[in-house]
């Protein structure tokens, strides 16, 4: 299929245009973290919606049925995530700890960590990967599916107003999308992703309902501000590697 990965470029593109442009008349007067927190816990983010409307129509136009959208493997999901559990187990705890947002914020907060997990997957497990997939061998097109997927979020940038620590988020959700891949390759199926992606950003912006209401101090952030995204995926990132450290030798995988 010679003409894929453009369609998936162009597909990536009116993705990014349609959540960025929607998102940005959505602006709240919050700033930075809070802004996140109050666009996700207030209402339907309709900017995700309409990046996922942007990803059906373009797998309809292209005719891509290849994304991964059956059942996972189910033994598979059994031995496999057993470690991306534990790794949640923290935030939830540290949620508990501190008091849950709401009954109507987490409402608003559950459905929009969906609408994002299954938008981000779709676009870039599902479209982008196998396009990729299509013209590379397998290692270069994980990489490259999650560099981009990481590189997308230095636009956190202009919400946060910090590049730099943009830039450290940007890093983590490159070594957190290494895990995700690796999931969907596994199990064989990006359900297992987006569930696991919707569960996380729920996991951590339960935590940030409450810390986001305090504003960041002025002036320049201590290094710990930007190292901590990246120590907290550290696991999620070894773990994806384990997982892909044999994926030459798996015929299911190679096959998609």
């Amino acid at each position: 299929m010679p003409n894929r990965l453009p369609q998936a470029l162009l597909t990536l593109l009116a993705w990014l245009a349609a959540t960025i442009v929607a998102g940005a008349f959505m602006r709240q007067e919050s700033a930075g973290i809070a802004e996140i927190v109050g666009l996700l816990t207030t209402g339907i983010a309709w900017n995700v919606v309409g990046g996922i409307a942007v990803l059906a129509i373009a797998s309809r136009v292209f005719r891509w049925r290849d994304l991964s959208f059956g059942p996972p493997r189910l033994r598979a999901v059994v031995w496999l995530i057993w470690f991306p559990i534990l790794t949640l187990l923290p935030f939830y705890g540290i949620a508990f700890a501190i008091g849950l947002p709401p009954g109507r914020a987490m409402l608003f907060l559950a459905i929009n960590t969906a609408l994002v997990a299954l938008s981000e997957e779709w676009m870039f497990r599902g479209i982008l990967f196998q396009a990729l997939k299509s013209r590379l061998r397998i290692w270069p097109a994980v990489a490259l599916t999650s560099v981009l997927f990481g590189a997308i979020h230095v636009l956190n940038a202009f919400v946060l107003g910090d590049l730099r620590l943009a830039a450290a988020q940007s890093v983590a959700a490159m070594m957190t999308g290494l895990l995700l891949i690796a999931l969907m390759l596994r199990t064989g199926s990006i359900w297992t992703a987006i569930v696991y992606h919707m569960v996380w950003n729920f996991g951590i912006l339960l935590v940030a309902y409450e810390t986001a209401q305090n504003p960041l101090p002025e002036g320049p952030l201590p290094l710990s501000a930007y190292l901590v995204p990246l120590l907290v995926v550290l696991p999620n990132f070894l773990f994806g590697l384990v997982l892909l450290r044999k994926l030459r030798h798996d015929p299911a995988v190679e096959q998609g």
